[in-house]
């Protein structure tokens, strides 16, 4: 119930934060139940549930909050792109270890066909005899390079995912440290212009 109370007085300032320049809210609820929030004392027989005390912000405390916020944000957005770089990474390594899986089981099985391959067509008769046979060992190990192939060229483009997100986490640092040295004589120009006017 407190934190009902706690969220409508902050609904509360929102809406009569212009309005109100310091003070006291209070919630309180009447003989019938009803919550109410207002900035004048209760009367006697109201339930106070809660008085809050607060102060109107200034214009240097909103600013300030607001860079806060902002400057959270751009960090909320680097980790962002730091899990997403890192689970890129994580992919391609897998890509990169089912690719190396797959060129070596290829290349295994590439060699017991052809060993095969060349026991059952030692003679003329034989190779008569396994010709549909040594058809479909030669498909299935073109196949299977085939296979090989193609996991190799996901594990290709799983590493060009990943330096393309380095690529643009780098751009994107870069345009915000030329954006911080862009802002930094502003921000000194205001400080300057605000003692002087005090």
């Amino acid at each position: 119930m407190k934190q009902i109370s706690l969220a409508i007085a902050v609904i509360f300032f929102a809406i009569l934060g212009s309005h109100v320049q310091a003070g006291q809210v209070y919630t309180w609820t009447d003989e019938n139940g009803r919550l109410h929030i207002t900035d004048t004392p209760p009367p006697q027989s109201a339930n106070i549930k809660e008085v809050t005390h607060y102060k109107k912000k200034t214009a240097e405390e909103i600013q300030n909050r607001q860079e806060l916020q902002e400057q959270e944000e751009i960090e909320d957005l680097k980790e962002k792109k730091a899990q997403e770089i890192e689970e890129a990474k994580r992919k391609a390594r897998q890509a990169d270890q089912r690719a190396q899986e797959a060129i070596a089981r290829a290349e295994k099985i590439t060699r017991e066909a052809e060993a095969y391959v060349r026991r059952l067509s030692s003679t003329q008769e034989k190779r008569k005899q396994f010709r549909k046979k040594i058809l479909k060992i030669k498909q299935q190990t073109e196949a299977t390079q085939a296979e090989a192939k193609a996991v190799l060229e996901q594990a290709r483009q799983a590493a060009e995912a990943v330096q393309q997100l380095e690529e643009e986490a780098a751009a994107a640092q870069k345009s915000e440290a030329e954006a911080t040295a862009e802002q930094k004589p502003e921000e000194e120009a205001t400080a300057a212009q605000n003692q002087i006017r005090e």
